[in-house]
């Protein structure tokens, strides 16, 4: 760890907690660390200890209710996430802060084309045409690797294979030149071979775009 390095974010005593029938879970409790800019940071733990809900919490997507963050901060360039209000929010978010998540089947819309999946966070926030969203999804597409990158803007996540659309949720994540990239078990249910690709993918995005992994 360089210390000498800006802090980009930094998690303060994080206690995100969800409320069920059977009583309240306490899936983060009292968590802090800090990144800095450039640094890769991983969470490890068995499943189910709150990792992927320490993402979601800095990408304020807790489904309240029944999640509530119940106390603590998340600072990512000195502003608090938590404070932030939600406008706030949706534009640092696909901007300065994007995330690959874990199911793309789930994370991904069946009735759009990858090209239109690819071009929506363009469009939204770096306001570019439609032509140039379009030509920027197929330059994406080849990027991570994918062959055939006008066929494939033109199919549905269906006709895809499941590293092919775990590739996807890479360009999508970075398609706006995110500031942190937060990986959220990116290899699920994928098979060893795949695996290899897509963290060498990974490390190859964040050596050319110096962005943050986590």
């Amino acid at each position: 760890m360089d210390l000498t390095r800006k802090v980009l974010a930094e998690f303060k005593d994080l206690h995100t907690y969800f409320h069920t029938e059977e009583g309240i879970v306490q899936s983060v409790s009292g968590v802090s660390f800090r990144i800095h800019e450039g640094e890769t940071v991983a969470l490890v733990g068995e499943s189910g200890r709150g990792k992927s809900v320490t993402a979601l919490s800095m990408m304020g997507l807790i489904e309240q209710p029944p999640g509530k963050i119940m106390g603590g901060s998340i600072l990512f360039e000195n502003e608090d996430l938590l404070q932030a209000n939600r406008k706030t929010i949706h534009r640092l978010r696909g901007r300065n802060l994007s995330m690959i998540f874990q199911e793309p089947m789930s994370s991904l819309n069946p009735v759009l084309t990858i090209g239109e999946q690819l071009a929506e966070p363009l469009i939204e926030h770096l306001h570019l045409s439609k032509k140039a969203a379009r030509a920027r999804a197929v330059e994406l597409i080849e990027r991570v690797g994918i062959p055939r990158p006008e066929a494939i803007a033109a199919a549905y996540p269906h006709e895809l294979s499941g590293g092919m659309l775990q590739r996807i949720m890479i360009a999508i994540a970075l398609s706006c030149d995110p500031k942190s990239l937060i990986a959220d078990e990116p290899t699920t249910a994928l098979d060893v071979t795949i695996q290899a690709q897509i963290l060498d993918l990974l490390r190859e995005m964040k050596e050319e775009r110096g962005c943050l992994c986590c």
